[in-house]
């Protein structure tokens, strides 16, 4: 899939990415790893859920700092939609967790200073739960028909690449946004009555999708 191959490349300049110092990096001798985490949620979603009823999600983050200039993020959430419309009729539900590195581009200004752009890596992981479909055929030649479809569970697996912005508005309270750009890995699973919606990925029925996340997250630890 040509879309997959992209992110191969893209995927092999953030391992070089990640090798490399920040930009403008200072030496911290005081630094530990996951000595200082943070945790919020999107606060995007409830919004968007008070304008789309068919679909809805909600999603949370915590990450913490591998390296200076490189942390691991832990994602995840839940969310429902529906199909409803003269021809077709099911609902679908999903939880969802990605986990995944973010790489920083620039150096600290001064000891504790994480205002910062970021590019980072995800995988993405979903059980997905399909219920019963109903079904109506409207043919003029053969004739109406309808029916139902039996419910199917089945995992999607997809990789993402995301970047962003985030700034500490306050003491420990962070606000950002990012971008992602997703492509299922197992795109075979939703060839047949894809969920219209999938929390934490996005179109079921499409091998890649992009989404926008605006976190607002707490700190705590040594910084």
């Amino acid at each position: 899939m040509k879309s997959l191959g992209t992110y191969r490349f893209l995927l092999l300049g953030f391992i070089f990415l990640n090798a490399s110092p920040s930009l403008y990096a200072q030496k911290d001798s005081s630094f530990r790893p996951f000595q200082y985490v943070r945790i919020g949620a999107d606060l995007s979603k409830p919004l968007y859920n008070f304008f789309s009823p068919n679909q809805q999600s909600y999603e949370f983050q915590l990450d913490a700092a591998l390296k200076k200039d490189v942390y691991t993020a832990l994602e995840m959430g839940w969310g429902n939609a529906r199909v409803n419309n003269d021809f077709l009729s099911f609902k679908s539900s999903n939880t969802f967790i990605r986990l995944g590195l973010d790489k920083t581009f620039f150096g600290r200004e001064f000891k504790g200073d994480m205002d910062n752009a970021f590019a980072g890596l995800r995988l993405g992981f979903a059980p997905v739960k399909r219920g019963s479909a109903a079904y109506k055929i409207d043919d003029p030649v053969w004739g109406n028909g309808n029916g139902i479809i039996p419910s199917a569970s089945f995992n999607a697996w997809w990789i993402e690449l995301t970047g962003g912005f985030r700034m500490e508005i306050v003491k420990n309270v962070f606000a950002g946004w990012n971008v992602r750009g997703k492509t299922f890995l197992n795109p075979k699973k939703f060839e047949s009555l894809p969920p219209s919606f999938i929390a934490g990925y996005g179109r079921g029925d499409k091998n890649t999708a992009f989404s926008y996340n605006f976190y607002v997250l707490y700190g705590i630890g040594k910084r």
